[in-house]
């Protein structure tokens, strides 16, 4: 018999608080690409924090650098070791104003709103679950919320790295996959910059006399996208060219981003891009989340939350992400990393995104527990 206790599925009627928080954090719009709603939006999140009595960092340069919030949580002081770091990210694909298609609205067993699964809930279920893991807790909990996940981590990953490397394990709430499952390695994620150069002109008069930017940047639009096999693909996202529809358009630029599921496909994405560069088409590889390759400390915080769920009546299993979060950093730093630990719900990234609420309590008591029994697992991969 398990010598802890077990924390129980709250009761929905007690997550009231929960979905107040929620609300609050998903009236609070924080577009990767929008600084001074981002500094509102991390300024909620550290009092927050403050209010469920986490200890928050000062707004040191590197945290604002970062664009992020840290807080960690001792139990006065009680607990010491290396801690557990819950990571977060605050930032969403959605331009301010999404509210207007996707308001917050509780629809039946479903929640709505812009970022409520990608991450806003799963901050919240992380906070919920810390407040009831509190007095089980055998070492301090850490939480990272950053502000640029969505745009690769450009300004945090050198934050997320330096606390993996201090943390026993990390925990990261991002929605759990479409089976429920938890997420124990992603692929590798390339952001590329492409951008085209032609030969200006006038477009009524002397087209003829010009080269289009445009047009190479399109042909190579398709057939970079024409490339993509499983495991290793190629999409554009981002596109844009020329000043004048009375010119030849001189310049051209778009983003790209690639998903690869192993070394070699990583290579075969490579070859593919450095062929289809020429002196007209300049590709760059912007960032990468690198490859997480499933390890024995990822296993192991598995199948701690394997035991758990088996407890409390919950489906699990151990997945392969071709999505990318900052789990890939800690991940392939060889830290014990769990991810997708956050609810379910679907819509992500549209305008229909929903939370369901059904999930959340589960998924509460779920990671409370791992919380609680984390401390005697490997700290290592």
């Amino acid at each position: 018999m398990n010598p802890l206790p077990v924390i129980p599925v709250p009761d929905p009627a007690d997550l009231a608080p929960a979905l107040d928080r929620l609300r609050r954090l998903v009236l609070c719009e924080t577009p990767s690409y929008a600084p001074d709603a981002l500094a509102a939006g991390l300024a909620l999140m550290r009092a927050e924090l403050a209010a469920d009595g986490l200890a928050v960092a000062p707004e040191t340069a590197d945290l604002a650098a970062a664009g992020a919030v840290r807080a960690t949580y001792d139990r006065g002081g009680t607990l010491d070791g290396p801690p557990i770091l819950i990571l977060g990210h605050l930032d969403t694909v959605h331009p301010v104003g999404e509210l207007a298609a996707n308001p917050w609205r509780i629809d039946g067993d479903r929640a709505f709103g812009p970022g409520i699964l990608d991450m806003k809930g799963g901050i919240v279920l992380a906070l919920e679950a810390l407040r009831r893991a509190g007095p089980h807790l055998t070492r301090p909990v850490e939480i990272l919320i950053t502000s640029d996940e969505e745009i690769g981590s450009p300004r945090s990953r050198g934050l997320i790295e330096a606390r993996a490397k201090a943390a026993a394990c990390i925990l990261v709430p991002e929605p759990a996959r479409d089976n429920g499952g938890l997420v124990v390695g992603r692929h590798a994620i390339l952001r590329f910059a492409l951008s085209a150069t032609g030969r200006p002109a006038h477009a009524g008069r002397d087209p003829a006399r010009g080269g289009s930017a445009i047009h190479r940047l399109a042909r190579a639009v398709v057939a970079l996208e024409g490339r993509s096999v499983p495991g290793a693909s190629l999409s554009v996202g981002v596109i844009g060219g020329g000043l004048w529809v009375n010119c030849v358009p001189e310049r051209a630029a778009a983003e790209m981003l690639c998903v690869a599921a192993d070394d070699a496909r990583r290579d075969e994405i490579l070859r593919i891009v450095a062929g289809e560069a020429d002196d007209r088409l300049a590709i760059d590889l912007a960032s990468e989340r690198p490859l997480w390759r499933t390890g024995p400390g990822d296993r192991a915080l598995y199948g701690a939350a394997q035991a758990i769920a088996a407890e409390l009546g919950i489906a699990v299993s151990p997945e392969v992400s071709g999505g990318g979060s900052d789990g890939n950093f800690t991940g392939a730093l060889g830290r014990p990393t769990l991810d997708g630990l956050g609810p379910c719900g679907a819509g992500l990234h549209a305008h229909d995104e929903h939370l369901d609420l059904a999930s959340l309590g589960p998924r509460i008591a779920l990671m409370a527990n791992l919380l609680a029994r984390v401390g005697h697992l490997p700290t290592s991969n």
